[in-house]
């Protein structure tokens, strides 16, 4: 059996491509972060540089976007044939019509009557208000959903294993529940504006802090060379 060979760069251009990254990246971040060792001249062009650098990026993004806009459309094609075309249907014509209005709104192929407060000519009606009157409705939905998930989350829980761990996640999610219905000022409402503000923020800002340390970490591993997320 013949096994999969797997492609190794050599370790030339993994120090080409090293010593291209390192370079650009500590432009970019002196640009961001100038520091008072250098003169202000020098924190100047930093931050032209890391300016330049930063649209590139952008212009880059968009372009992905544009690329992965494509793709999607052409999976969608292809499986029009396909027991799921009707979803790949819907997908397309909603594309099509989201297009469509925005082009009429972008050229001014026909004008609007904007309410009182509204003046500019820019401002895209159309848009807004299906993006009232769809996605919004849509959004709250799914966050309605999240009712019942979290009360059959808690019975699974306490169904297989019980523990104090189980009942501090079913009194929590009791107080938070019905906190939200209560008047403001009572026990139960005053409980939950203590949850969200204490054990929530705190669990919050820590999983900041973890999200950050580990975006640095893997930035200095891409950069010494340990991996090879920027040549893949």
């Amino acid at each position: 059996m013949n096994r999969p060979t797997t492609r190794r760069s050599s370790p030339l251009g993994t120090i080409f491509l090293l010593i291209i990254a390192l370079p650009l990246a500590l432009l970019t971040l002196f640009g961001l972060a100038p520091l008072p060792i250098f003169p202000d001249t020098l924190n100047a062009t930093f931050t032209t540089i890391s300016q330049f650098l930063v649209q590139i990026v952008t212009i880059v993004g968009a372009v992905a976007v544009i690329v992965g806009v494509f793709n999607l459309l052409r999976v969608h094609m292809n499986k029009l044939a396909t027991s799921q075309g009707v979803y790949s249907i819907i997908t397309l014509v909603t594309f099509l019509a989201v297009l469509a209005i925005h082009l009429v709104e972008r050229f001014g192929i026909f004008k609007v009557s904007y309410p009182a407060g509204v003046t500019s000519p820019d401002t895209p009606l159309i848009s807004l208000t299906l993006m009232d009157t769809v996605q919004v409705v849509i959004e709250s939905a799914l966050s309605g959903l999240l009712f019942f998930f979290l009360v059959y989350a808690a019975y699974r829980l306490m169904r297989r294993n019980v523990s104090a761990w189980g009942f501090l996640f079913i009194a929590t999610l009791v107080i938070v529940l019905v906190g939200a219905i209560q008047p403001e000022g009572s026990l139960l409402w005053n409980l939950r504006e203590w949850v969200l503000r204490i054990p929530v923020s705190a669990g919050t800002r820590g999983l900041l802090i973890g999200i950050a340390i580990g975006t640095v970490t893997v930035g200095v591993r891409v950069l010494i060379g340990q991996d090879r997320l920027f040549r893949e």
